[in-house]
């Protein structure tokens, strides 16, 4: 979370953005009344919004590891896709070019992909970032190894539509 942010505030935002909890289970663990808490859920707008796509992803996948364990591993792997290195930067142009790029709607941010595609979600290390185009022809079938060949040519690809990168 934000180096900004207080620990009051910082409690709050777990309590009751991670967690889920009322603001009358967060105002009792926190030891506070509640009407302390009046305004905060507005005025943390901006760090809701910075959290959302690292709590959605948490919820949805790793919810057995502590969410701050998470939150530190999510901010500390480079925000590009593993095998062939776009970024979300360079996606965006992307679909712009072609706002009917996937047919499912996919593809316009970075998933999270294992490694060992055996493996849970909770063992943080075997997790990465990945493009749709490269998680989805990955599949449980190639190692990492065998698929930086494919990756490859997707990426060979990507730098003719976007010029180099």
């Amino acid at each position: 979370m934000s180096q900004k942010l207080s620990e009051k505030q910082r409690l709050y935002l777990r309590l009751v953005f991670i967690e889920g909890n009322t603001h009358e289970v967060a105002a009792s663990k926190m030891g506070v009344a509640k009407s302390e808490l009046s305004g905060m859920w507005e005025a943390l707008k901006e760090d809701r919004a910075r959290l959302q796509p690292i709590r959605d992803l948490w919820a949805r996948k790793c919810k057995d590891v502590p969410y701050h364990e998470f939150e530190a591993a999510y901010l500390n792997t480079q925000p590009h896709c593993h095998y062939c290195r776009i970024t979300p930067e360079q996606i965006h142009p992307l679909w712009e070019k072609d706002p009917e790029l996937t047919k499912r709607g996919r593809g316009r941010k970075l998933e999270l992909e294992r490694l060992a595609p055996n493996e849970k979600y909770s063992n943080l290390g075997n997790l990465v970032f990945s493009c749709y185009w490269c998680n989805n022809a990955k599949t449980d079938t190639f190692t990492e190894e065998e698929f930086r060949k494919v990756a490859a040519v997707i990426r060979g690809i990507w730098e003719e539509r976007l010029g180099k990168f």
